[in-house]
């Protein structure tokens, strides 16, 4: 039997212009609106995950004093500034 899940309504205000592009693409793809903005959201909460781990994890490193040196940071400000 397949397993349903359980939807809230969630409601909030958005720019004109953001809301008839985001009509346009469920057109393009002949899907709705609201499955757009689940996938949306989605991709944003992971996003926001991948951030906040690198986030923990380098302070984490600083907490254990894990630095570069500055010799390792010059050296990297150095080889940005030749792009």
């Amino acid at each position: 039997m397949p397993r349903t899940r359980a939807n809230t309504s969630v409601s909030f205000r958005a720019p004109q212009h953001q809301v008839k592009r985001l009509d346009l693409l469920a057109k393009r793809q002949r899907r709705d609106r609201t499955q757009l903005i689940g996938e949306a959201i989605d991709q944003y909460l992971e996003l926001q995950d991948v951030h906040l781990a690198r986030i923990e994890e380098g302070i984490a490193d600083a907490d254990n004093g894990k630095f570069a040196s500055e010799e390792e940071v010059n050296t990297e400000f150095a080889r940005w500034r030749k792009r």
